[in-house]
């Protein structure tokens, strides 16, 4: 039987905040052979429905605008992975205690000063959130809560510290340890935990 093809939106969003899903969508990033899952506009846009930022209408509509011009959204596309993996580089050189480069924080700047002019505070139940106000028949505002999503967490002292990456190196996942102690070693304890487990077992049988 021909086990069904994992698509972006089998993905498991662990990373606590949406930009760290976002960078999540390379899969076994700490491997010689990663796993891209944001090959289309139609990943990008099935993402962004799987992940809250985008209804099924708008992505519908979103998806006939990209068809009558693939070329525009090809360049959504390739700019949406650039923007991942410049988040990347920024967070993981803050988890190793390093500073961030200069030209991916200015390339984080310029994407998120195009943001903010189409950004405001609205009023909802019980407080205010974020709102764009663009046009959401322009094809990359999906990539704007995921913008905004990594600017609070880079300006949070206190959520900032929290971000971690896998302790298994083949995963490379990032996510933000909201446990009390900050013990969280693993994306996910069932899959990268209970695999290193097995992997330690089997390493101390064989030395045995």
């Amino acid at each position: 039987m021909n086990e069904k093809k994992k698509t972006i939106c089998d993905l498991k969003r662990l990373g606590g905040r949406l930009c760290l899903d976002f960078i999540n969508t390379l899969d076994w990033r700490g491997t010689r052979q990663p796993v891209e899952y944001m090959h289309t506009y139609e990943d990008l846009t099935l993402w962004s429905r799987c992940a809250g930022v985008a209804g099924e209408s708008e992505v519908a509509a979103l998806l006939q605008t990209a068809w009558a011009d693939a070329a525009k959204a090809d360049r959504i596309v390739k700019g949406a992975v650039k923007l991942r993996e410049t988040l990347h580089r920024i967070f993981y050189a803050i988890i190793q205690g390093r500073a961030p480069a200069p030209r991916d924080l200015t390339a984080f700047n310029t994407s998120l000063s195009k943001t903010m002019k189409h950004s405001r505070i609205v009023a909802v139940k019980g407080g205010y959130m974020w709102d764009s106000n663009r046009d959401k028949g322009a094809l990359d505002w999906v990539l704007n809560p995921v913008i905004r999503s990594a600017a609070d967490l880079l300006v949070s002292s206190d959520e900032l510290k929290r971000v971690k990456t896998c302790l298994d190196t083949a995963c490379g996942w990032l996510f933000l340890d909201t446990s009390r102690n900050q013990s969280r070693r693993w994306c996910d304890m069932k899959f990268c935990g209970n695999r290193a487990k097995a992997s330690r077992f089997y390493q101390k049988r064989r030395r045995a």
